[in-house]
């Protein structure tokens, strides 16, 4: 029996797959091309030269062979680890979705009991702001009254 893959963003897989073909297969193609130049330009400059001992070819073979033995084991770490992170990238989007959603309820419950924290001491100054404004209107009809009116 088949487990069956959540539904995905179709706007988060379409930015995802543009990433990762600028952020990853760009600069790995880049790389190899990179390496087989090199290696074409070493066969070009080491069939030049005629008198190259037996000696020192084997023992550049021997000075090669760790190198090479380590760097598949390193093909093989990257390997396992490219195998784990696509098996983790099925599994971690919808929770890390339902995750967010978690939080943004959250969130809104918090909002919602900080306002309300805050409510009774916003009543209170936008009353006192109100008494003072209709203080303020009441002093300045007064001295608009007590002025008078020269004809204008």
């Amino acid at each position: 029996m088949q487990e069956q893959e959540p539904s995905r963003n179709p706007l988060t897989k379409q930015t995802h797959r543009k990433e990762t073909f600028w952020q990853i297969a760009f600069p790995l193609i880049l790389g190899v091309i990179a390496i087989l130049g090199l290696a074409v330009c070493t066969v070009m400059v080491a069939s030049g030269g005629g008198n190259v001992s037996q000696a020192a070819d084997a023992s550049l073979i021997f000075l090669i062979i760790p190198t090479i033995v380590m760097a598949f084991i390193l093909l093989a770490v990257l390997g396992g680890l490219i195998y784990g992170m696509a098996r983790f990238l099925r599994f971690l989007p919808p929770k890390f979705f339902t995750l967010q959603g978690f939080f943004c309820h959250i969130q809104a419950g918090v909002k919602k009991a900080a306002d309300k924290a805050v409510e009774p001491a916003l009543r209170m100054k936008s009353a006192g702001a109100g008494w003072r404004t209709f203080k303020s209107e009441l002093t300045s009809r007064k001295t608009q009254n007590d002025i008078p009116d020269e004809g204008f």
